[in-house]
């Protein structure tokens, strides 16, 4: 669990940095398309933005505190305080906790840890969970949310989940299956008060991740490769000895499937997802 952990932190670093330079966007999360609209790097914060619109609609008015679980560059959090919510946020990334304090300098504090080793005396009146709670395990995340709320506090989750078509194994998505959140939401107290699926909206984002893999990233690795081997094959034995060595049979197949992106087709991720919009209230 923990090297899915860092590793999942190191695609958002990734996407970090490429969203920041190629679409002048903060924003990590998906984007929400609308019918008959092509999506594109130009475009892509404003369809961030109906996504931040969605959940900013879920929260109770300002100045509700919050609670930001994994908050990446620290974006929300910047947005959720200009509209006057009482906001800390948390991320594991210490490249995340850097961009987010750069943006955030003191108005927000920024704490640099896993809501699994967070701990706090203050309550909150909503935990966030914008594409993170899919990172921990649901008996972990609820109760430790439950247990750091107010009374009539909230839980609120934009995440991907598995759908009912998903049958294991390496697919585009992720997430935990929503068929489970029902379940485990009652059995730590909750019950769900909002659910909207928008699965079709964040769907055409899948289209600017397959060319980022295969117009910027997988390119870049081969004209490496090439010049390396052309200025010694030596080298290039070496270095591709010293991979093999130490990445994980497992680690390079999924690298190289990332690369190739072919399976990562919005299609594919309709049939194996459900992406949702959430809110838990306390029983």
């Amino acid at each position: 669990m923990a090297q899915n952990t860092l590793r999942r932190h190191q695609d958002l670093d990734l996407f970090a940095r490429i969203f920041k330079v190629f679409a002048d966007t903060p924003w990590l999360h998906y984007g929400l398309w609308l019918p008959g609209e092509t999506p594109s790097m130009p475009k892509l914060r404003e369809a961030q933005e109906r996504y931040v619109d969605k959940l900013v609609a879920l929260l109770p008015p300002a100045p509700a505190s919050v609670l930001d679980i994994g908050g990446g560059t620290g974006a929300m959090a910047a947005r959720l305080h200009s509209l006057g919510y009482d906001v800390e946020m948390l991320t594991p990334s210490e490249v995340q906790v850097g961009l987010a304090r750069a943006e955030l300098g003191d108005r927000v504090k920024v704490h640099l840890t896993r809501l699994e080793e967070f701990s706090t005396e203050r309550k909150f009146d909503v935990c966030l969970f914008s594409e993170s709670f899919q990172y921990m395990p649901m008996s972990v995340s609820l109760p430790k949310a439950k247990a750091m709320l107010k009374p009539g506090g909230c839980v609120v989750i934009a995440d991907c989940f598995r759908s009912e078509n998903y049958r294991g194994g390496r697919q585009i998505g992720g997430g935990h299956r929503f068929t489970n959140l029902p379940p485990r939401a009652e059995e730590d107290g909750f019950r769900i008060t909002a659910d909207e699926d928008v699965t079709a909206m964040a769907a055409g984002t899948i289209l600017l991740d397959q060319r980022v893999y295969q117009e910027v990233i997988s390119p870049i690795v081969d004209d490496l490769g090439a010049s390396v081997r052309q200025r010694s094959a030596v080298l290039h034995w070496l270095i591709g000895g010293a991979y093999r060595l130490f990445v994980r049979k497992a680690e390079r197949e999924r690298i190289a499937d990332r690369l190739k992106a072919e399976h990562r087709t919005p299609e594919r991720f309709v049939e194996m997802n459900t992406y949702r919009f959430l809110k838990l209230e306390q029983v």
